[in-house]
């Protein structure tokens, strides 16, 4: 009997944002309803992800794609990698794009959401939708 859902969701594997992703997908209603593998680095690993996501193309047909990266990732280096808060925002912006770009080009009818998690020092994780 097929299953399917309505989203794919892409995000690293960091704890900190174990959390507020489930708060984040709760309060846009998709709590449950998104295939979403976990990856060091989120987006970092494009053909990870494309891997993932044929897959859940595939089992699932998911209708969009959500791309998830966040400040002071390991994976990059943490936010000491960059020079200011301006520069770290604006490479997750540059790389969120290029992964968004990855997607259409090999699934073009998918809508695709690009996310910045903020995480403060405080641990509170706030998300920015990065628009095109």
């Amino acid at each position: 009997m097929p299953h399917y859902c309505k989203y794919f969701l892409i995000r690293c594997m960091d704890w900190r944002l174990g959390k507020p992703m489930k708060e984040y997908q709760e309060r846009e209603g998709i709590l449950g309803i998104c295939d979403e593998p976990g990856a060091a680095g989120g987006v970092q690993d494009m053909d990870f992800a494309l891997r993932q996501l044929a897959i859940s193309v595939k089992l699932h047909n998911p209708n969009e794609v959500i791309l998830v990266n966040h400040t002071d990732c390991g994976a990059y280096g943490g936010s000491e990698a960059f020079g200011s808060a301006e520069e770290e925002y604006k490479f997750h912006v540059k790389e969120l794009k290029k992964a968004r770009g990855a997607v259409l080009v090999k699934y073009p009818s998918l809508k695709v959401r690009m996310l910045l998690a903020k995480i403060q020092q405080s641990g509170e994780v706030s998300f920015e939708e990065i628009k095109t």
